[in-house]
C-alpha cells in the first residue's frame, strides 16, 4: 500500500515537471517571438496583409517636326475568354475568327480548354484591339467572352514611315526605328501602390497606403515632315507599280543640318499590325540605312569633287571616250563602249563617262582618292568595312571595301563607283556636303525630346562631322557642273520648270548568281538637290531591279523621273519660292 502511494507521488511529480517544462517552453517561445523574431514575423504578416500593384506608365508620343501626331498611346482592349462558360466553342471560334484575324482552329483549341478559367485570345503576337473591334466582339453576345481595357500603341497614319518609327512588341519594348533606339526615353518608369487587404483580398477602405506615381515616357519630336513623307511614299508606290521593282528606297535630307525630312522603303509594313504584315527577309529591313550596294555613277560626285579640290579637273580639256585599258582590263563607257568621240571632261561628266572618271582617278592617285572618300564619310577603302554615318536609328550598315591597297584596275573602278559597296544614307550625306558648301553632318531623325509632365523641351543640335570636306569654292563648282548634268546630260528627266535642279544618275549592275555581273539586273538611282544655287533638299532615290516594257533601264530613265516628283512635292511643302519667270525661261533654253 505504502509502495502504491509512493509510486503515485512520483507520477504526480513527473506530470508536474512535464507541465512545468511545457509552460516554460511556451513562455520562452512567446518571449522569443515577441523579441527576437518579432521583426521578421511582422514582415511576413505584412506581406500577407498587403497588396502591391504596379501602375504602368504611358509610353511617350511621337510627332513630326511640326507637331503632327505620328504615334501615341490610346485605350485598347484584350479580348479574353472563360472556356468553362463558353457553350459552343466551335461556333464561337467561327464568329470570332474574321473579327480577330486569328485562325478559327487556334481559337477553337483555346475555347475548348475547360481546365482554364482565363485565356487571352491572340494570334501571331497581336492581342490588343481597337474600340471598334472590341464593340464587334461584344455585339456577338457570346457567353464567356469579355474585353479587358488596357493601353496600346496607335500609329496614326498606318504604315507611314514604318521603318523610321518601328513598333512595340508584347513586352512593351520598342523593336526597330526610334521605338527601339529611344526605348529607354519612351517607356517611362512604372509606379506602384501598396495597401492593406483582408483575407478575401478586399482593400481596407480606411487603411494606410503607399503610392509612387508612374513616370510617363518622354515625347519625341522627329525631323520628319509628315507632308513630305506622305508625298514620298505615294511617289514610291506609283514607281513600284510602274516599274514592277523588287524594292525601292527614298531619302529626303535638309543639307543645312542633316535633318532627315523623309525616309521610306518598299515593301513596307504596318507597325500596328506587325504580327501579320512584317515578314522576315521581305520588308523587315530599313533599306535606306541597312542595305549596301555598289553605288555606280552617283559615286562619281566624290571623284569629281576631289579632282576639282586638287586642281586637276580641267573642264574644257578633252579625252577619247569609249573605252580604256587598265591593268589588263578593258573598261567601257556605259553605252556599250561606243562613247561620244573626243569630248571635254565637262561633257564627260554630263554623259557619265566611265573613261573620264578612270582618267581622273589615275590623276588623283590612290592616296588622294582614298583620303577624299574618307572625308566624305564613307571610311577608308583600304579597310574591309566602311564607317557608319551615326544616324540615330538601329541596324545601320557600314559598307564594304577592299581591306588592302588597291590594284590599278580597282582604283579605276572605284573612281566611277564599282567594286565597293555603300549605304544610301552615306551617299545622301556625302552629296549634302557638296550642297551645303563643304560640311559633312551626322544625319538625324529626332529633333527634340519633350517632358509631357512639365512641357520642358530638350532640343538636339545638329552635329558636324567634318566642316572642311572640300572648300566652298569647290562645292560651288561641283553644284554648277551637276546642274549641267540635269539640264544637258543623263539627268534630264529630273529637271523641273520652276526650280533649278542639280544631280547625278546611277546605273549599277548587280552581282550575278555565279560570279561577275548580271546583264539584266540593275540597281538604278538618282541623287540630287534643289534649288541648285541654294539647296534646301537633297533627294536620293533607288529602285532595285526595275523593268521597262520598251526602252533601257537606267538611273536617267527610271530613277530621275521619280526623284523629280519627290523634289517637286518637297519644295512645295517647304514653300520654297520658284525661279522668276525670266530665269526659268533662260534655264529651259540652256
Amino acid at each position: 500500500m505504502e509502495g502504491n502511494r509512493k509510486h503515485i507521488k512520483i507520477r504526480i511529480l513527473v506530470v508536474c515537471f512535464l507541465i512545468l517544462g511545457l509552460v516554460s517552453s511556451i513562455t520562452l517561445r512567446l518571449l522569443w517571438i515577441q523579441t527576437v523574431d518579432a521583426s521578421e514575423l511582422r514582415k511576413r504578416a505584412e506581406k500577407i496583409w498587403e497588396k502591391e500593384e504596379l501602375i504602368e506608365p504611358s509610353r511617350g508620343s511621337i510627332t513630326d517636326r511640326n507637331g503632327e501626331p505620328l504615334v501615341r498611346d490610346m485605350v485598347k482592349y484584350i479580348i479574353a475568354a472563360d472556356p468553362t462558360q463558353v457553350e459552343d466553342p466551335k461556333k464561337a471560334a467561327e464568329k470570332l475568327s474574321p473579327i480577330l484575324n486569328i485562325p478559327k482552329d487556334d481559337l477553337y483549341r483555346k475555347l475548348s480548354n475547360k481546365g482554364l478559367r482565363h485565356v487571352k485570345l491572340m494570334g501571331g503576337g497581336t492581342y490588343k484591339v481597337s474600340r471598334d473591334v472590341q464593340k464587334q466582339v461584344l455585339d456577338l453576345k457570346l457567353e464567356g467572352i469579355y474585353a479587358i481595357p488596357t493601353v496600346g500603341r496607335q500609329y496614326v497614319e498606318g504604315s507611314l514611315a514604318a521603318h523610321v518609327l518601328g513598333f512595340v512588341n508584347l513586352d512593351n519594348s520598342g523593336v526597330g526605328g526610334v521605338e527601339q533606339r529611344y526605348n529607354d526615353l519612351l517607356k517611362g518608369r512604372p509606379g506602384e501602390i501598396r495597401f492593406k487587404k483582408d483575407a478575401r483580398g478586399i482593400r481596407f477602405s480606411d487603411g494606410p497606403e503607399e503610392f509612387r506615381p508612374p513616370r510617363h515616357g518622354k515625347d519625341l519630336i522627329l525631323t520628319l515632315d509628315r507632308e513630305i513623307q506622305f508625298h514620298v511614299e505615294r511617289v514610291l508606290d506609283q514607281a513600284m507599280d510602274r516599274y514592277q521593282a523588287k524594292g525601292a528606297t527614298a531619302i529626303v535630307v535638309d543639307p543645312r543640318n542633316g535633318d532627315v525630312l523623309a525616309m521610306a522603303n518598299r515593301p513596307t509594313f504596318d507597325p500596328e499590325q506587325y504580327a501579320t504584315t512584317l515578314e522576315t527577309g521581305v520588308n523587315d529591313v530599313n533599306i535606306a540605312i541597312s542595305n549596301v550596294y555598289e553605288p555606280g555613277s552617283t559615286f562619281k560626285i566624290v571623284t569629281l569633287a576631289a579632282a576639282i579640290e586638287e586642281g586637276i579637273f580641267q573642264p574644257e580639256q578633252t579625252f577619247q571616250s569609249g573605252s580604256i585599258q587598265v591593268g589588263g582590263r578593258k573598261i567601257r563607257d556605259w553605252n556599250g563602249g561606243r562613247g561620244w568621240g573626243e569630248i571635254s571632261y565637262r561633257e564627260g561628266v554630263y554623259q557619265s563617262s566611265n573613261v573620264a572618271f578612270v582618267l581622273l582617278g589615275q590623276k588623283l592617285g590612290q592616296d588622294r582618292l582614298i583620303r577624299y572618300i574618307d572625308r566624305f564619310g564613307f571610311g577608308r577603302i583600304t579597310d574591309s568595312t566602311g564607317r557608319k554615318t551615326g544616324i540615330d536609328l538601329p541596324a545601320e550598315a557600314k559598307g564594304y571595301f577592299f581591306g588592302r591597297r588597291l590594284y590599278d584596275s580597282e582604283l579605276a573602278t572605284t573612281a566611277f563607283g564599282q567594286g565597293i559597296a555603300v549605304t544610301p544614307i552615306q551617299q545622301v550625306m556625302a552629296v549634302s556636303a557638296v550642297a551645303n558648301g563643304g560640311t559633312l553632318y551626322k544625319p538625324r531623325v529626332v529633333k527634340a525630346v519633350r517632358n509631357p509632365e512639365t512641357g520642358k523641351l530638350t532640343e538636339y543640335k545638329p552635329e558636324k562631322l567634318n566642316d572642311k570636306v572640300v572648300s566652298s569654292e569647290t562645292a560651288a563648282q561641283v553644284r554648277q557642273i551637276l546642274t549641267g548634268v540635269v539640264q544637258q546630260g543623263t539627268g534630264r528627266e529630273a529637271a523641273l520648270k520652276e526650280y533649278q535642279v542639280a544631280g547625278k544618275t546611277g546605273t549599277a549592275q548587280k552581282p550575278g548568281d555565279h560570279g561577275g555581273y548580271a546583264a539584266d539586273r540593275h540597281l538604278v538611282s538618282f541623287v540630287g538637290f534643289a534649288p541648285a544655287d541654294s539647296p534646301r533638299v537633297v533627294v536620293y532615290v533607288a529602285l532595285d531591279e526595275p523593268s521597262v516594257a520598251n526602252g533601257s533601264v537606267s538611273g536617267g530613265t527610271v530613277a530621275a523621273p521619280v526623284a523629280r516628283e519627290i523634289l517637286q512635292g518637297a519644295l512645295k511643302a517647304l514653300e520654297i519660292k520658284p525661279l522668276p519667270s525670266s530665269l526659268e525661261e533662260k534655264v529651259n533654253r540652256d
